[in-house]
């Protein structure tokens, strides 16, 4: 690494362990800290705004300035002779991170031979690891901007027809691209019973064992996913006080609801819990949603954009009369 580079990481585990590896130094380490599958990212905001708005949204309103020191080093790219992207290439927020750095590159006129992407999750790595990856880094090229920046672009619109369009585009310049696509979709409330893939996933976990610890749920779904626990037993916490809740506790819960002491809490399936995941009735139609996908807001009791599983896509379905 002789050249000065500023490392652009997916994680605070990829820089920890980068700094630990003695392959780079703090300063020149950005943590590119962020959960885009998330909450809101609508199109039309430059970074400063959608910072902002993000920090609102991981704060509960309490601040928008979380992303402020973040911005700022990447405004000061220029004075690195290159920049390494180290985003793994089997991640969906991976690749939702690395699609907004690249876009945001090129909207600022960053040439792609400034860049290289180290399609590794550093994090999974020992220290002694780091330098063997890095010189499997790859340059970015042209084809990897454009594609880049096509992606963010799809994802912040307020429909996922974008999205669709792109798993018909060669992305064979973005290795694990298509499966991400895939995965985001897949979110979308299904056909069959109104369930998230992930959603659906917790119900079965917990369906499975009977009764389950809400951690129980959330654990083997993170060691197979590219997905934050926060987002989980969030999904968790929805069931269980909606209105005609899809868990409840099987033993009596003391703790404080909206904070970690939530994950000790016992959890069993209610009736309308099992119908929901047997398909004999809708999550959505019973309980509504209010949820973000990228540009999308998904809200109310009748979703336009649903999944389905038969052609594999998001389709315009007209609604269902359940019940």
């Amino acid at each position: 690494m002789d050249a000065k580079t500023l490392h652009i990481v997916d994680g605070d585990s990829t820089g920890g362990t980068l700094k630990m590896s003695g392959q780079a130094k703090a300063r020149d380490i950005l943590v590119w800290r962020e959960a885009l599958y998330s909450g809101p990212v609508p199109a039309g905001l430059p970074l400063r705004q959608l910072s902002r708005l993000r920090s609102r949204y991981w704060t509960n309103g309490k601040s928008t300035v979380e992303f402020e020191k973040r911005d700022a080093a990447l405004a000061k790219h220029e004075r690195y002779e290159e920049i390494s992207l180290w985003f793994g290439r089997g991640c969906t927020l991976c690749h939702l991170s690395l699609a907004q750095i690249l876009s945001w590159f090129r909207e600022h006129g960053v040439s792609p031979q400034e860049l290289w992407w180290v399609a590794i999750h550093g994090g999974e790595l020992h220290p002694e690891q780091m330098a063997k990856a890095y010189d499997k880094r790859r340059p970015v090229g042209r084809k990897q901007m454009l594609l880049g920046e096509r992606t963010w672009r799809a994802f912040r619109q307020p429909s996922p027809a974008g999205l669709i369009r792109l798993l018909q585009a060669d992305l064979g310049a973005m290795p694990g691209l298509r499966s991400a696509v895939l995965w985001l979709l897949e979110e979308y409330p299904n056909l069959r019973n109104g369930l998230s893939r992930l959603e659906g996933d917790l119900l079965r976990e917990i369906h499975r064992r009977e009764i389950a610890k809400a951690s129980e749920a959330v654990r083997p779904i993170i060691a197979r996913e590219p997905v934050g626990d926060t987002l989980l037993f969030d999904m968790l916490r929805n069931f269980v006080r909606a209105e005609y809740p899809l868990l409840e506790f099987a033993q009596p819960f003391a703790g404080k609801f909206q904070t970690w002491e939530f994950n000790g809490a016992t959890l069993a399936l209610t009736n309308a819990g099992r119908r929901v995941l047997a398909g004999k009735d809708n999550a959505v139609a019973l309980n509504g949603i209010d949820r973000w996908i990228g540009g999308v807001h998904l809200h109310g009791k009748s979703v336009r954009w649903q999944w389905d599983g038969k052609t594999r896509s998001v389709i315009a379905a007209k609604p269902t009369t359940w019940g």
